[in-house]
């Protein structure tokens, strides 16, 4: 996934919603990254559906896992351009 666009995140919902897109583009389940990941797949599931909050530690571990990477920026502020 050379050049993927970047999604801001900007609460639980987002950004199980990225990681979940992020692990089907890649074609691995859930138990698959669980497996990769030492993570338990329901725990997987509940942090794709933006249920249940982490540590950054393990967010960090299934972003690796997906080879990418956590970054931050100045937050865009949406501006009325006439």
């Amino acid at each position: 996934m050379l050049n993927a666009p970047a999604y801001p995140i900007r609460s639980l919902r987002q950004a199980g919603a990225v990681l979940r897109a992020r692990r089907a583009s890649r074609r691995i389940s859930q138990k698959q990254l669980g497996q990769m990941t030492g993570t338990a797949q329901s725990t997987i599931s509940d942090i794709e559906n933006g249920v249940v909050s982490v540590s950054l530690d393990v967010y960090l571990r299934l972003l690796e896992a997906l080879d990418a990477e956590l970054s931050a920026t100045d937050r865009l502020v949406d501006r009325d351009v006439t």
